[in-house]
């Protein structure tokens, strides 16, 4: 009888522990946050490409990008072949799609078009212009600098239906100055490098197809 007290004393006990345990780790359990690249946010009228009729047609992707950055976490780098991941700051989709739909958001506003497919496509579109981007390295030290290093081509298409022709294969690299050492700090930096990259691509497409600038002049 005595055994029988005891083993059911400490079965009770036991329950207890796991029940107090379970109430002290939800008070103290870290949530984690999540992040989105955000578009540029404003774009001056001499940036934005003068256009008549519907714009050009773009169609953005692939984008690829190294196997250290295919991951929910934000990866941060403290040395230049140390990388840190962050259980407790995630994006809040994957960086690829995200990436390339803020190049497409800011392309549109540069170029005047709202004309634009994104990778993958079931049939592949008749575009004015296909960018076709690797992402070689999107990370920061936080309070440091972000960098973004890419290798990118541009296709335009050609004269007849299915021929095309490139552009141009160019590696760039951006880097922007991290405000804080938050992570707000830097996926906001992270975005500006998206930006600095979008206005490049935009203005090798101006060039190519002779677009200029809303408020552009000439003078004789």
């Amino acid at each position: 009888m005595r055994r029988h007290r005891f083993c059911l004393t400490g079965t009770v006990l036991i329950i207890a522990f796991i029940i107090l345990g379970g109430c002290l780790g939800k008070g103290t359990q870290k949530a984690t946050r999540f992040y989105l690249l955000q578009p540029i946010s404003g774009i001056s009228s001499g940036e934005r490409a003068s256009m008549e009729g519907e714009g050009v047609m773009l169609a953005i992707g692939p984008v690829r990008e190294r196997e250290y950055l295919n991951r929910p976490q934000i990866v941060t780098r403290t040395q230049e072949n140390k990388i840190i991941l962050e259980d407790f700051h995630s994006w809040g989709e994957p960086l690829d799609k995200n990436f390339a739909a803020v190049l497409g958001g800011n392309l549109s506003n540069l170029l005047a078009t709202d004309r634009i497919v994104f990778f993958p496509w079931r049939m592949r579109p008749s575009f004015d212009y296909q960018v076709v981007v690797d992402v070689m390295r999107f990370d920061g030290d936080l309070g440091g600098e972000a960098s973004l290093i890419v290798h990118y081509y541009i296709w335009a298409a050609g004269e007849s239906e299915g021929e095309e022709r490139r552009v141009g294969i160019w590696k760039s690299s951006f880097s922007r100055q991290i405000k804080d050492d938050s992570y707000q700090a830097l996926v906001s930096a992270m975005s500006e490098l998206v930006g600095d990259f979008s206005r490049e691509i935009a203005e090798k497409i101006k060039d190519a197809s002779g677009l200029i600038g809303a408020n552009s002049s000439m003078s004789f």
